[in-house]
């Protein structure tokens, strides 16, 4: 693996870990992103993107041999190698866009199963496609924002940050980012940054209707809130403190470390937990209730 430092980072944060369960079908999902009936989910614990149906819960290989390494671009997703896979984002075309951490580039598998790197950044760990469909914003852990320009490839650096690891951008174009320290909001129109909220937020999600979630967490546990308008955080998952594994539970004393979260266009809720064990909850009505793991 290239970026052993930045992958290190990454792990310390999610807190690696392996499910007691047999025959366990994920190890370390990082990241979530769906386009309706499918939700894909990376898993850096396998090095490979699936491709979960929420309707029949069938869970598939979308891109990765599972042998950690790089490889097989031009050539079929699923005979590809991968390393540290941290980051997904769709475009309008369904193209799937993966954050390859350990290989340093940002790789797009098209709709046909092919695929191919589209750019070279350094210790890349998240991505976020703009409402207009026009570029790929992409957090490298060294400090930088980088954009690609999907049309064109054209790739350069939007701004500065400290230690970003979550990107997502609003419906006007506001691009948000999740730092080390602090909630950032980089204007689309003036291109100027300004601090949303202190404190530092590992991963953050904007759902369809607006709502902006923020995921914090150590390897002992974390939480996953939702920011209000005036800045107030509303619990909405975890605890802190991690505690063991149930099927369902209710959300708000379930001890669990969160990955990602991903918010469907009918207001369901999904979380990608690496702890206590590995899966992929359904938060609703109160409950947090295991459909994968």
């Amino acid at each position: 693996m290239k970026f052993l430092a930045a992958a290190a980072v990454l792990v310390s944060l999610v807190g690696a870990t392996a499910s007691a369960a047999p025959a366990p079908q994920l190890e370390l999902p990082l990241d979530l992103e769906s386009s309706g009936r499918v939700l894909y989910i990376a898993d850096a614990g396998r090095d490979q993107i699936l491709r979960y149906d929420l309707r029949t819960r069938k869970l598939a290989v979308l891109a990765g041999t599972g042998v950690t390494g790089f490889g097989g671009d031009g050539g079929p997703a699923r005979r590809a190698r991968l390393d540290e896979v941290a980051g997904l984002a769709l475009d309008r075309a369904g193209n799937v866009y993966v954050a390859d951490l350990g290989n340093g580039r940002v790789r797009r598998i098209a709709r046909n199963g092919v695929i191919t790197t589209v750019a070279r950044v350094t210790a890349v760990v998240a991505l976020s496609v703009d409402p207009s469909g026009r570029w790929l914003a992409i957090a490298s852990i060294e400090n930088r924002i980088h954009r690609l320009e999907l049309a064109t490839g054209t790739l350069e650096v939007l701004t500065e940050a400290d230690n970003p690891h979550g990107l997502a951008y609003e419906a006007d174009g506001d691009l948000l980012i999740a730092e080390q320290n602090a909630v950032r909001r980089l204007d689309a129109g003036t291109g100027r940054l300004d601090t949303v909220r202190s404190g530092p937020a590992f991963k953050l999600e904007v759902a369809p209707n607006g709502a902006v979630y923020l995921l914090n967490g150590s390897p002992s546990g974390g939480t996953v809130d939702r920011l209000e308008p005036s800045g107030r955080l509303v619990r909405v998952a975890g605890t802190g403190k991690l505690t063991p594994h149930r099927a369902t539970q209710p959300a708000l004393r379930a001890g669990v470390l969160p990955a990602d979260l991903e918010v469907l266009a009918d207001g369901t809720i999904l979380l990608a937990q690496t702890k206590p064990v590995p899966a992929i909850r359904r938060i609703a009505r109160g409950s947090l209730t295991t459909i994968l793991r």
